[in-house]
């Protein structure tokens, strides 16, 4: 009943409604890139479905990026609640680790390297200029609309401002396409372990499309296209665990440690740990294969 409920919407809202309706499923990033082609603004805001904004929202972003103008995005905290919006006791950042270190971090200047770590930005908290729309679009298929623009932005200098508080609720149910639930470390062993490695060759193919657009926009200094690339050969150590012998695999998680890359780009111990522990069951699993 989407349709129906925009259109009484429409009717009652103080403020001009335009409403296209898609003749084919897009998706929800081809549907955002849509969106953000469509809008007329000199900053532009993303909704999500179902997510509740909170009244002042909209207010605080545009503030932020009034009072920064280098700024080229801000984003939020957004509290996780369930199907009828009750709290389930923590936050996005906390979901995704965007602990106080983190935030001192993203805030000195390091955004990059925070966000090739991993993303922290949620697209329902965040509004980014227009000026922005000629870099980012279009989004590749395989990136999700948010971590895209946020990459691609601080990348190339339009940094971001975040928020200190939770501008919406961000409702957390079976059928959404993108969910905020916690995934524990055995969770993500299992997922690590089935894949055999595919993950981390489709995060390469990920990472270079992000080099390669940065490149191409001729916006990202050197030291940016660097880490983008450091980023991309960690994630190629990650996958030969999946290949290579138990010692070899050691050995390879003990150059990536003492390099510093697992604690700059992955989850420092946890990610070592699972590592560790993928290269003694690969052993397994390569005699069971044979």
């Amino acid at each position: 009943a989407t349709p129906r409920i925009l259109d009484e919407f429409r009717k009652v809202a103080l403020f001009p409604i335009r409403i296209y309706r898609n003749e084919a499923r897009l998706g929800p990033t081809k549907n955002f890139e849509k969106a953000i082609k469509l809008c007329s603004g000199d900053i532009i805001a993303l909704s999500d479905q179902d997510d509740v904004w909170m009244p002042e929202k909209l207010e605080k972003l545009e503030r932020v990026l009034k009072e920064h103008p280098e700024a080229g995005y801000a984003f939020s905290d957004a509290l996780v609640v369930d199907e009828l919006l009750h709290s389930l006791g923590y936050t996005m950042w906390g979901r995704v680790s965007f602990t106080a270190r983190q935030r001192r971090r993203f805030k000195q200047g390091c955004q990059l390297e925070v966000l090739l770590k991993h993303n922290v930005v949620t697209g329902a908290t965040m509004a980014f200029r227009a000026k922005l729309r000629d870099w980012v679009l279009p989004i590749p298929n395989q990136w999700i609309h948010d971590a895209w623009i946020a990459l691609l932005a601080s990348a190339t200098g339009a940094r971001g401002i975040f928020v200190e508080e939770p501008l919406i609720k961000y409702r957390q149910h079976s059928g959404q396409a993108i969910g905020g639930g916690k995934i524990s470390f055995a969770e993500r062993f299992q997922k690590a372990l089935s894949t055999r490695g595919k993950a981390y060759a489709h995060e390469q193919t990920k990472f270079l499309q992000v080099l390669n657009r940065v490149i191409s926009v001729r916006r990202g200094n050197r030291g940016a296209q660097e880490l983008i690339k450091a980023k991309i050969q960690h994630l190629k150590a990650r996958q030969l665990l999946h290949k290579s012998t138990v010692l070899k695999s050691v050995k390879n998680v003990l150059q990536e440690l003492f390099a510093g890359r697992y604690h700059k780009f992955s989850n420092g111990w946890q990610s070592v740990a699972k590592d560790l522990l993928i290269a003694i069951s690969q052993r397994r699993l390569r005699g069971q294969d044979e």
